[in-house]
């Protein structure tokens, strides 16, 4: 069986089946400021960490010292790896006097040095640059060869934009691209395992995020369903925290369904969602994810509605997650989401606006297959999902069933509409679909008051009407 060593990057061990495979070399490619150096010296620190040795070898101009400087900002970095299991060298000289021949010697002769099972190799553009194409070609052939007598893995970088037919990306074991790219007046960063040999790979491009722990990588979350899960209580029934909806409903929501509340704004969405979790329990907790009002706003306003969700906090049954919508990577949401329900054993799940996550989709295209895997992910774990959408103002009269877009996302969608009826604003709330189960299909009339959401019209008379 090959044996891997981890990329030092969870997100890049997915998409490359479990990381580098020992005896195989690699181009990392992308422009400047894409983070190959940065994702090399992660990968390099990952593996020392894991009891191995890593070389780093430059064919730059710029001194080591001074990518030091900045890659010990890192919180990757440990500065007792360097320079006992962890070493820095420059090439460039080698490469400037002596060659494509030298500097291969050199490679040899430090691996063999240092007994080292990981290394990089920065700037195999500077390499071609000094050679013919056929000689270039020798070059990577000769590398990667080295490397299987090694059993280390070899990783180059270059910021060359070369197609998938040049002869170094044929002969290496794995391509990994890294882009720089605009979406309208915005920059995103993206990876792509264009080749791995010896393991399957998830293909496409993928989000990434750089901060101060390194490069993070967000495999797109539908390209990461393995298996459907179970369907064997789908016919058990759960409480939306309201005995009239759960009337229409027959029972509640199905158990581990997936539901899309859509409404315009101010019609009442969020307080239905409230009462949803207000029935949570340290038993069967509760979790939500907001993007408009912070977790101390939420609790104000459950508060003023006679909605309990303080004590739910205080008991550890009720998680609130919070993110402001701007400029947001949806895959790292939907990880950050799961990840928090599996530790909590969430069994009830309020996503509060699903506009932002589609607005900071780069293809909006992806919306229904993201929140289909999205569900899928919760309800392995058992969990029955909530989602607001927000629509145009939809009056009581004009109510009509969403797309098929919408309705393809989900199990059920309950449908909140808007109108007057005299001087007073009325709400109405509808069962549009309920998959695998019986409703009432009657619009009910409710309003929302200091003891919630509570079905059946409420008289409001005006202050400044006169008796007639």
């Amino acid at each position: 069986m090959l044996e891997k060593i981890s990329t030092g990057v969870e997100g890049l061990d997915r998409l490359t089946g479990g990381g580098f495979l020992l005896g195989s070399a690699y181009i990392i490619q992308g422009p400047p400021g894409a983070g190959k150096t940065l994702l090399a010296n992660q990968f390099c620190f990952a593996h020392v960490r894991s009891g191995g040795r890593a070389l780093y070898m430059s064919l730059l101009a710029e001194s080591s010292a001074r990518m030091l400087n900045y890659i010990s900002q890192m919180a990757f970095f440990d500065t007792q790896a360097v320079p006992e299991s962890m070493q820095y060298i420059s090439a460039y000289g080698v490469l400037e006097r002596e060659g494509l021949p030298g500097l291969l010697k050199l490679v040899q002769h430090e691996l063999r040095r240092f007994g080292a099972t990981a290394m990089v190799l920065d700037g195999t553009f500077v390499a071609q640059s000094v050679a013919s194409e056929q000689e270039f070609r020798a070059f990577i052939h000769a590398l990667q060869g080295v490397a299987g007598v090694a059993n280390a893995v070899l990783v180059m970088l270059t910021h060359q934009n070369r197609d998938s037919s040049s002869p170094e990306h044929t002969m290496v074991d794995g391509w990994i691209e890294m882009r720089d790219e605009m979406f309208g007046y915005r920059s995103y960063q993206s990876i792509q395992v264009r080749k791995h040999r010896g393991a399957g790979i998830i293909r496409g491009k993928h989000r990434i995020r750089i901060t101060e722990h390194g490069v993070a990588v967000f495999p797109r979350i539908e390209s990461c369903i393995s298996h459907a899960p179970s369907d064997e209580a789908l016919a058990d029934r759960v409480s939306v925290g309201l005995s009239e909806l759960d009337r229409l409903l027959e029972g509640g929501l199905p158990y581990q369904s997936a539901t899309l509340l859509l409404g315009p704004t101010g019609s009442g969405k969020t307080t239905l969602g409230m009462h949803f979790l207000s029935t949570a329990s340290v038993e069967a907790p509760g979790l939500m994810l907001g993007f408009y009002e912070t977790p101390a706003r939420l609790l104000m306003k459950a508060r003023s509605l006679n909605i309990d969700l303080d004590r739910l906090v205080e008991q550890g049954a009720l998680t609130l997650m919070w993110l402001p919508p701007a400029d947001i990577l949806p895959d790292e949401i939907a990880m950050a989401v799961v990840r928090q329900a599996k530790a909590s054993g969430a069994k009830r799940i309020f996503i509060d606006g699903l506009i932002p996550l589609r607005d900071n989709l780069v293809d909006s295209e992806r919306m229904p297959y993201f929140v289909n895997a999205l569900s899928l992910n919760l309800r392995e774990i058992g969990a029955t999902v909530v989602y607001t959408s927000e629509t145009k103002e939809i009056s009581i009269d004009d109510a009509v069933m969403p797309s098929d877009e919408l309705s393809s996302m989900v199990d059920n969608v309950l449908l909140v509409s808007t109108g007057h009826r005299g001087p007073a604003s009325k709400r109405s709330l509808s069962v549009i679909k309920l998959r695998d189960g019986g409703f009432y299909p009657l619009m009910q009339e409710f309003h929302i008051g200091d003891k919630g959401l509570m079905f059946g019209s409420e008289n409001v008379v005006p202050h400044n009407a006169r008796p007639g």
